[in-house]
């Protein structure tokens, strides 16, 4: 039986905005007269702050005596894009030249918080300039339409010729920030970046002398690499042809299915990787594949992160030291490079009980842990799963019961049902405790709760000899009516990465799940090994607290394969791995965690499900009894989204 191809929801997305590189520098650093530099350099556009400055009116900087010529700090920008949350009380000033890619009409967008102001000249002139566009008082990081003063008329340019221009900024206090963009001939609107821009000087003669050696050889090495790889015939002219003149020869455009007589091309980003085709042809990078390395993460983002986009092992590093890879903070949408942020990873909760599985009575050796759901195991004279011994074994299950009832409070029966020793933990305390040898039995609790206040509920079970049993049921006293465990009841995903502790002891939750631990009982001290390590130190290097066995890559087993008895009715469910999400953007292999099977004897009441690991696509399922059965999977990635479950599919089971 096979279920349909699945697509995972759409998750976040960390979006960055082109290839924006920031520096700054102290203007008392610089001499005297470095304010105006002697020659136009292409790229970037200086931007000069003034600090300590009350309003949020661009007057408020503008009257000031040390506008413009002696700003506190200078700083460069690589596109017409202020970095958000530099501080408040100051003011700012972006002066330099526009050159346009082609000639024709265009309009020029800006956003800014607070008061923004673009100016613009009919020639390379200051004296020109007359505001064209402006924020009157605040808007959102690239929110345009908030006002009709944001947009330009129509400005027609000439491609051959350069623009003085000036950005004129002040901020009070909150949010800062402040944005150019512009749209006109075969282009829609983007934000202004380096490849139009040059900073403003004294002369605006931009430095056209012939290529370095250095410059040579790096195009060089370029070239011959890409021909080579290709397989193109070998050229012996130097520079290579550039029809368009965009800095990008020709045969890299056609390998990367550009245009080599369309010179716009080159600012373009065609595989969405937030980097120009100029700078993937400068970097090394494919303009075809967003992630050239396949690490997992875009290549500007890599780029932007002062990472190689072109080694995949710089993913799995921690580059700013905080305990969290490189990936993870990717994904997380903090930066890889300040320990001060670090990822907050969300409760990843799983319906029903987690069981964790040990041999031995006293939970001596820790052997595997699982998804229960509910607590109903008849295992006969059998073993809980496979690898398992099927006498001398022990069982927790771990999870948080909320009672279903909408007001007041009403007493609640638990039904404790063993063959062997039994105990109840309610919120921490034992409240059943019948730990010995014995024939199946009953033990009762009862407990008046309030409603939506959750308890935790912690039951352990050992098996001596002979028949095993287990099983829990909680009844509302009031209607004598057994509650749906699978929708009051609910655990942490042992598979996550969440920082959820719930007893405070410094492990969190889920690892505790994971490795054979109590979730709800402050158990870092205790050791588990024969060296003498304790939980906490295990868990803070990255080892198996039984065996201390490395698992910093998951090499612990959850939910091992059973394997069925010969006559165990069981259906083999198979399904294929997603390549895209359901938004349509690309989905690897290695951004799926785990696949779940959900399955019930209704298609509309999929009650029971079992994980299965991501290199699967088929498991076989042992199901209770004969009659038609229905299936459906879904899919877990890397940041715990579950995405919707697949169509529903039927077999009959005889």
């Amino acid at each position: 039986m096979s279920i349909a191809k699945i697509s995972l929801l759409s998750g976040a997305v960390i979006l960055i905005s082109g290839c924006q590189s920031w520096h700054t520098r102290n203007i008392e650093d610089l001499p005297p007269t470095a304010a105006i530099p002697e020659t136009s350099e292409p790229g970037k556009v200086q931007v000069y702050f003034f600090d300590s400055l009350d309003g949020g009116d661009v007057i408020d900087m503008t009257s000031q005596p040390q506008y413009p010529d002696n700003p506190d700090e200078v700083g460069e920008l690589t596109q017409l894009d202020l970095p958000k949350d530099r501080g408040g009380r100051y003011g700012a000033l972006v002066r330099g030249y526009i050159q346009p890619p082609v000639s024709g009409d265009y309009t020029f967008y800006v956003s800014g918080d607070d008061e923004t102001q673009l100016h613009l000249s009919s020639s390379n002139s200051p004296s020109g300039a007359v505001e064209i566009a402006s924020v009157p008082s605040y808007s959102g990081q690239y929110e345009f339409d908030k006002f009709s003063s944001q947009a330009s008329g129509p400005q027609r340019l000439d491609a051959n010729s350069k623009y003085y221009f000036e950005v004129r900024f002040k901020e009070g206090g909150g949010s800062d920030h402040f944005t150019v963009a512009w749209e006109g001939p075969g282009f829609t609107r983007q934000i202004i970046d380096g490849s139009y821009l040059h900073t403003y000087a004294k002369t605006t003669t931009v430095d056209d002398s012939p290529v370095s050696d250095e410059g040579a050889y790096s195009l060089g090495y370029r070239v011959g690499f890409l021909d080579g790889r290709e397989g193109l015939a070998f050229k012996q002219e130097f520079p290579p042809l550039d029809q368009d003149q965009d800095g990008l020869y020709d045969n890299w455009e056609v390998v990367n299915g550009l245009n080599p007589n369309d010179a716009s091309d080159a600012t373009s980003d065609p595989d969405g990787d937030f980097l120009a085709a100029a700078d993937e042809f400068l970097i090394g990078t494919s303009e075809g594949n967003p992630d050239s390395d396949n690490d997992g993460i875009p290549d500007g983002a890599e780029f932007a992160f002062e990472m190689n986009p072109l080694d995949a092992t710089d993913a799995a590093l921690d580059a700013d030291n905080d305990g969290y890879s490189n990936l993870d903070e990717y994904l997380a949408g903090t930066s890889p490079n300040s320990a001060e942020e670090v990822p907050v990873v969300e409760d990843v909760m799983v319906a029903g009980f987690t069981g964790q599985y040990y041999n031995g009575r006293e939970f001596d050796q820790f052997f595997a842990t699982r998804e229960d759901g509910v607590i109903d195991f008849d295992w006969d004279r059998g073993s809980p799963m496979n690898g398992m011994p099927s006498d001398e074994f022990s069982v927790r299950w771990s999870g948080s019961f909320t009672p279903p009832h909408t007001s007041g409070a009403v007493r609640y029966k638990f039904i404790v049902r063993t063959n062997d020793g039994a105990r109840l933990y309610v919120n921490g305390e034992r409240v059943v405790d019948d730990w010995r040898d014995a024939r199946e039995r009953e033990n009762h609790y009862y407990t008046d709760l309030n409603a939506g206040e959750p308890v935790t509920v912690v039951m352990e079970n050992y098996e001596g000899s002979g028949s095993a049993f287990a099983r829990l049921t909680i009844e509302d006293t009031t209607t004598d009516q057994q509650v749906d465990l699978m929708n009051t009841v609910q655990s942490p995903d042992p598979m996550s990465t969440s920082t959820q502790d719930t007893d405070s002891d410094g492990i969190p939750d889920s690892w505790e799940l994971r490795y054979g631990l109590s979730a709800y009982v402050a158990d870092a001290s205790l050791v588990n090994n024969t060296s003498g390590i304790s939980n906490l130190e295990a868990y803070q290097s990255g080892l198996d607290p039984y065996t201390l066995e490395d698992v910093e890559g998951g090499s612990v087993i959850v939910d091992p394969e059973p394997v069925p008895p010969p006559d165990a009715k069981t259906v083999t469910v198979s399904w294929t791995a997603p390549g895209t999400r359901t938004d349509g953007q690309g989905l690897s292999l290695s951004e799926i965690k785990s696949y779940k099977i959900y399955y019930g004897q209704s298609a509309g009441n999929l009650t029971s499900s079992v994980p299965a690991s991501s290199d699967l696509t088929e498991k076989t399922i042992e199901v209770s009894e004969t009659g038609t059965w229905y299936f459906a999977v879904s899919v877990v990635d890397t940041k715990n989204n579950e995405s919707d479950k697949s169509d529903v599919v039927s077999a009959d089971v005889k």
